[in-house]
């Protein structure tokens, strides 16, 4: 719904639409024409030529369900073929764990007003946001005392005047009383009867409004017009040309509407018109459901907007729970986590019913490292037998990517848990409801993506085969999403970074020019586009990362030009995006590392150790500040130290290659008493050990070191 219904109104938008069908039947004079057209989706890319003969020419997107004994795809593309030294993925056990189907998580209407539904509380236009409201956006300055952010629409909290219900010819809903609606407009001609009675007048210009009163109070105009308008003349008569609208859709996701959420105003669109024209205008006090769904719309990519939609929304209703939900998507994305977790367990806390507020406090636990409490979290949506197919779908996958993200990575599992969600959403990508509909095709972008993940990380033969093919069945379902549901480039900019992070696991990596190539393209448009400062240090932080996993993949191949070009601009996107990045726990490894790949392309591939140092330098500090167990294992990290001490010996700094080696050694050999590394790995770095002691001078450390290595050297 668009607006929170107040008393006993009836659900008076179906017959909005019925009306317009019979509106559109039926002769009727013009009063004015529309003349302009609709705004448009200019960011929305024309559909790339088909990339398999399968691409849907219609809505629905292809089925995609693996074969449970092979990790490639069953379908386009072409399965890899079993092949003996395979080793197949364990039969899906999980089946009794799928919930079954409800209709619990229906997406919400694009439904309005007066108009509404009657299960919604009145909120308080007067109520002031407590001491539970969001604090403010990551980066963000307060220009005032209430103020945060800078949002793109000055009107939004320019003066508390401004957030009052459109008067209409010395009528406002909220404020005027029924004596005075009679002073101002006459005696009604027609009275519907009732708890709150509907009385309708004739009003010039406007034609037959009608008043929806309650407790003697005009709660809601509705204004039939004579004719269709435009809405530019529409937004002209009622002053509104500096509010930023909202889109009002329907369950299958057309354009039914618009509404002014700082004036109450909801514009009902005729049907079959193009551009849209407006038939009729429903007023009513401003309300916070029309902040939450405009929040909503600028989520994606204008953060300050969103969070000024947002603090809006919680001064009208200090209870409402969605503006807390998406306070902590926002902050989630914004980089401020203990905001994000904060608000999440409020959601969870106010509505431990709605499974989709747990889910997302299972990410921000996720992000912040807490993986245990996250898997809690979604395998008990994932269990829930009330939990709608999608709900269900959305659990399985984020319970699979935190099966593989988590300290002891399970790739096996997780590609259980990622087949489990393909199955669930792949039965609703033609659903006549598209929030449905564009959730399951969403969900089968990200469960492909991540099944490549699994396989590229994971123990699996000819990974360099398998996993573009689930890269490529990603790519079928984005670009449906791009062609057919409304979708931006980000979507297409999801498969190409996580693409790169599937294919940086893999030892022999193919080539992923086509990859590196979508990620700076579609990275620099976006950010060309960004006017948001949160969202465009967002998008940096993800650029960093994915040519970080470009580095690795093409140092691998021995692209080593390309390779320290890539790192070179990480590294820069790594500065611009420190915003988004300064509360992760993985921030400093993750910059480090990438100091340290590029080293080690100058000391390993190039043997050029004058330059390497220069990267080291900047790696060795970033690598030994604390290191989560779930980045990176400590026998990982050890090979890194032992590996860049080689480089200071050689230039002569002895003390600091005797400081990383015996810094490495002690974490390799933690991860060897935990059973993470081979003892036999061992055996390179106490061998250096030796040789440095002996060239020190110090035999008796050098013998010790001699016979370490030698015991755990390979028998010839």
């Amino acid at each position: 719904m668009l607006f929170l219904a107040r008393g006993q109104t009836a659900c008076f938008w179906w017959v909005m639409i019925i009306a317009v069908a019979l509106w559109a039947a039926a002769p009727h004079p013009i009063a004015v024409q529309a003349d302009e057209p609709a705004a448009s989706n200019d960011d929305v890319p024309a559909p790339p030529p088909a990339a398999a003969e399968d691409e849907p020419s219609e809505s629905p997107a292809p089925t995609t369900t693996p074969d449970e004994d092979d990790p490639a795809p069953a379908e386009t593309p072409p399965p890899a073929g079993k092949e003996e030294d395979d080793p197949p993925p364990a039969a899906d056990s999980d089946s009794s764990d799928q919930p079954a189907k409800t209709d619990q998580d229906q997406p919400p209407a694009g439904s309005n007003s007066e108009a509404m539904a009657d299960d919604s509380a009145e909120q308080s236009a007067d109520a002031s946001a407590d001491s539970d409201a969001p604090g403010k956006l990551p980066g963000a300055e307060d220009t005032d005392g209430e103020r945060h952010g800078e949002p793109h629409n000055d009107d939004i909290e320019a003066a508390p005047e401004r957030l009052q219900a459109t008067m209409l010819e010395g009528v406002r809903p909220g404020e005027t009383t029924r004596e005075q609606l009679h002073a101002a407009w006459g005696e009604p001609k027609h009275v519907d009867g009732g708890p709150s009675p509907r009385e309708t007048f004739d009003v010039q210009p406007y034609g037959k409004v009608r008043a929806t009163i309650v407790d003697d109070v005009v709660d809601s105009l509705a204004i039939s017009l004579p004719g269709p308008v435009s809405i530019d003349e529409a937004v002209r008569q009622l002053q509104l040309e500096d509010l930023e609208s909202v889109e009002v859709l329907n369950d299958a996701g057309k354009l039914v509407g618009q509404a002014y959420p700082e004036r109450g105003v909801m514009f009902g669109f005729a049907q079959k018109t193009n551009p849209p024209s407006v038939f009729q205008i429903v007023i009513e006090p401003v309300d916070a459901q029309a902040f939450l769904d405009r929040a909503t719309k600028r989520l994606d990519d204008r953060y300050a907007d969103c969070f000024a939609d947002i603090q809006q929304a919680l001064k009208l209703a200090p209870d409402a729970v969605r503006a807390h939900w998406l306070h902590a998507e926002l902050t989630l994305r914004a980089g401020d986590l203990e905001q994000a977790l904060e608000s999440a367990q409020r959601t969870v806390e106010l509505a431990p019913g709605e499974f989709e507020y747990r889910l997302t406090l299972a990410k921000v636990q996720a992000t912040v490292g807490d993986f245990e409490e996250a898997i809690k979290q979604v395998s008990a949506v994932a269990t829930a037998t009330e939990a709608s197919p999608i709900m269900a779908a959305r659990a399985q996958l984020q319970w699979g990517d935190y099966l593989a993200a988590r300290e002891r990575h399970d790739y096996e599992q997780a590609l259980r848990k990622h087949q489990a969600a393909i199955k669930l959403a792949e039965k609703l990508i033609s659903s006549p409801k598209q929030a449905e509909r564009v959730a399951a095709k969403e969900l089968l972008v990200d469960a492909h993506l991540s099944v490549a993940h699994d396989i590229g990380w994971g123990h699996w033969q000819h990974k360099s085969k398998v996993v573009p093919k689930w890269i490529e069945r990603a790519t079928v379902f984005a670009d449906d999403l791009v062609a057919h549901e409304g979708a931006t480039v980000e979507t297409k900019f999801r498969v190409a970074e996580r693409a790169l992070a599937a294919l940086a696991g893999i030892s022999a990596p193919p080539d992923a020019s086509p990859w590196v190539r979508a990620v700076n393209e579609l990275g620099q448009r976006m950010l060309e586009r960004a006017t948001d400062t949160s969202y465009r240090a967002h998008l940096a932080w993800r650029l960093a990362l994915a040519l970080g996993d470009a580095v690795e993949i093409e140092a691998t191949r021995q692209k080593l030009d390309r390779a320290l070009a890539l790192g070179n601009a990480a590294m820069e996107y790594f500065e611009q995006g420190a915003e988004a990045g300064k509360q992760l726990t993985t921030r400093d490894y993750l910059r480090g590392r990438l100091a340290y790949r590029l080293g080690a392309v100058f000391a390993v591939q190039k043997s050029e150790h004058e330059r390497a140092i220069a990267w080291y330098d900047r790696a060795v500090p970033l690598l030994e500040t604390p290191v989560p167990p779930f980045a990176v294992d400590c026998g990982k990290q050890g090979e890194l130290f032992v590996s860049m001490a080689v480089s200071y010996w050689e230039t002569s700094n002895r003390r600091e290659a005797l400081r990383l080696t015996n810094q490495g050694v002690k974490l390799m050999e933690q991860a060897a008493g935990q059973g993470l590394l081979a003892k036999p790995a061992l055996a390179v770095p106490y061998s250096n050990l030796a040789s440095m002691h002996e060239q020190l001078g110090d035999m008796q450390e050098a013998r010790r070191y001699s016979e370490l290595a030698a015991r755990y050297e390979p028998k010839r």
